[in-house]
């Protein structure tokens, strides 16, 4: 019988060492070697596995993009029948946990690799693409009279003050992340025709 190929375990590791490092030095500082060192293989195996290190960068944006995907269908499935967009931003806009910020650093990290790598930046787009789609669905349902139009604009008003959030979280400053969720409400009611 063959032997269960590595791939996919090799995959993880690497990903999960970059992880690593980027919470530990920035994405910047950290080179093929830290990431080899980090998962406890060479960099050979790095090679083999995935790529260069630009190609590890695309895979783990490529992880996060997909872990956005199914974070909106847990959230979209356990919506309360009324006051969706509510409870929506309640999520959103919540303190972070020592994993939420984590979560926050990497992401950051990822998206100043966007401007370098076109990879990156179609994965950050489709990240904001869905969230404006998954923000529309539920302000449509919230909103039946409203225009289309004016619900994408509120949607993107959401994300941007969504992602200033983040920064915020960062920082701890939780008061303005309360204001910033507060102002995201007071947008989705401009909606009420």
């Amino acid at each position: 019988m063959a032997r269960p190929s590595m791939a996919e375990q090799r995959k993880t590791e690497i990903l999960d060492a970059l992880e690593a490092c980027i919470l530990e030095q920035g994405i910047q500082e950290t080179s093929l070697e830290n990431i080899a060192e980090k998962a406890g293989m060479k960099r050979t195996i790095l090679r083999h596995y995935i790529g260069n290190r630009d190609d590890i960068i695309c895979a783990l944006s490529h992880r996060w993009k997909a872990k956005y995907s199914e974070q909106w269908a847990e959230a979209v499935k356990w919506l309360p029948k009324s006051n969706q967009h509510i409870a929506l931003l309640d999520g959103l806009f919540a303190v972070g946990s020592k994993q939420a910020v984590q979560e926050t650093i990497i992401g950051d990290e990822l998206f100043s690799e966007a401007r370098r790598l076109t990879q990156v930046k179609e994965d950050q787009n489709a990240i904001m693409s869905e969230f404006i789609e998954h923000f529309n669905q539920v302000l449509t349902e919230m909103y039946p009279n409203a225009k289309p139009e004016n619900i994408e604009l509120v949607s993107y008003g959401v994300y941007s003050s969504y992602l200033m959030s983040k920064s915020m979280v960062l920082l701890e400053l939780v008061e303005p992340i309360h204001k910033l969720k507060h102002s995201a409400i007071l947008l989705c009611n401009t909606l009420i025709v």
